[in-house]
């Protein structure tokens, strides 16, 4: 098969392909009379063609900048995975994901992100499960006990963008996969309108009239007259602005009666409430990542206190560039990574060393499960793939 970069023509075939994939409805009749637009994003658009010039395959490559470990890194983003039902079983799909390695290999990207419908069948790939959420059911009976310290504001059109972005911005700095949103990211989460679309952004301000923290929530209505407040995002600099945001929502309780937060891996949430079996929690998946440059990734890597050094054995069966035994040395806070022949220390796979460099998981809990070979140095392994806080709130 052959694999590249759509042309603007092509992009209504693949769209008509992830319709197909996705169950999706939707009228194409106009096509002819209004090309263009069926041809926005093609850009991104990648697809495998068979031996007729047939598009078989695509998917979208989406180029984003995410935190890691204190910089900012490209990341590329993958959707709309489809092949037309014709051509199933027959390694398209494993075709683009070969060339999109490639491609974002010499492009400098350091990972990429996916959200599957089967984590087996991405793991094929080097993908594997990095970040989970904690889905919390929270009556808003529970919450009488915050106590409201600032001031909340309803975030409306006319109002400056810039501080909320930066109240974003300082949230994510340590915060290992999260994404550095551009214009048009801002765009799409600032396009709801409360009157319009009962999408709401409210926003905390502490006693200095300082911006700490916001909430952005929709509602889903669960009765004739009984509502559920969803939050699409909620951000804090400080335990103050944490609480005094969970006080607002509190005094909301004749309107809503649980509030619905997708609440970060690494905040304990019990901690919170006196009562921690009125706290519904749901553990999910919140996405799958993959390593597309080793060596950069274990380069940007912080290093840990004191010195040390370890060989780390890597295998990747899509991007031969990556597989290597590569000697991690650091001391006073300088990591240097270099190509060496001799015995590792620890040997894994592609797709186990995103989670250890990005922080999800450690060596020892990798080896418990079987996953990943510790031969030696395992307290040094621990202190180099220590555990961190991740986040992303962005689908692609």
């Amino acid at each position: 098969m052959i694999v590249r970069p759509i042309t603007p023509e092509e992009k209504i075939t693949a769209r008509k392909i992830q319709n197909l994939a996705f169950l999706m409805e939707q009228d194409f009749s106009d096509a002819e009379s209004n090309p263009e637009e069926y041809r926005k994003g093609y850009e991104t658009t990648r697809a495998a063609f068979d031996e007729n010039g047939k598009m078989c395959s695509c998917l979208e490559l989406l180029p984003y900048t995410v935190r890691y470990d204190g910089h900012s890194v490209a990341m590329g983003g993958i959707g709309g995975v489809a092949t037309h039902p014709e051509a199933r079983r027959k390694g398209g799909i494993r075709c683009i994901f070969q060339h999109c390695m490639q491609e974002m290999y010499e492009k400098g990207y350091v990972f990429s992100y996916l959200y599957p419908f089967s984590h087996p069948f991405y793991r094929r790939f080097g993908y594997e499960l990095n970040m989970v959420r904690t889905r919390c059911s929270i009556p808003l009976s529970s919450m009488v006990h915050f106590k409201q310290t600032g001031t909340v504001r309803l975030f409306t059109r006319d109002m400056d963008q810039m501080p909320l972005i930066s109240v974003y911005e300082e949230y994510i700095s340590d915060k290992n996969l999260a994404v550095v949103r551009d214009e048009y990211l801002w765009k799409r989460f600032f396009s709801g309108d409360p009157y319009k679309d009962n999408v709401y952004i409210y926003l905390w301000y502490n006693s200095s009239n300082a911006l700490r923290g916001y909430l952005k929530h929709r509602i889903r209505k669960t009765s004739e007259y009984g509502h559920d407040m969803i939050a699409d995002e909620l951000v804090w600099l400080d335990t103050q602005a944490f609480e005094g945001i969970m006080a607002f929502v509190s005094g909301m309780s004749s309107q809503f009666e649980k509030f619905i937060w997708d609440c970060p891996s690494f905040i304990d949430i019990l901690s919170y409430f006196p009562e921690p079996y009125n706290i519904g929690q749901e553990v999910m998946s919140n996405g799958m990542n993959r390593v597309v440059n080793a060596r950069l990734a274990l380069e940007l890597i912080s290093a840990p206190r004191g010195s040390g050094s370890v060989v780390i054995q890597a295998v990747d069966d899509i991007l031969d560039v990556n597989t290597s035994r590569y000697c991690v040395s650091w001391d006073k806070g300088v990591i240097e990574v270099k190509a060496v022949d001799k015995e590792p220390d620890l040997v894994c796979g592609i797709k186990d060393l995103g989670p250890l460099v990005t922080g999800f998981t450690t060596p020892i809990q990798l080896r418990e499960a079987g996953r990943i070979e510790v031969n030696d140095k395992a307290d040094l392994l621990e202190r180099l793939f220590a555990r961190k806080k991740l986040f992303i709130n962005d689908r692609f």
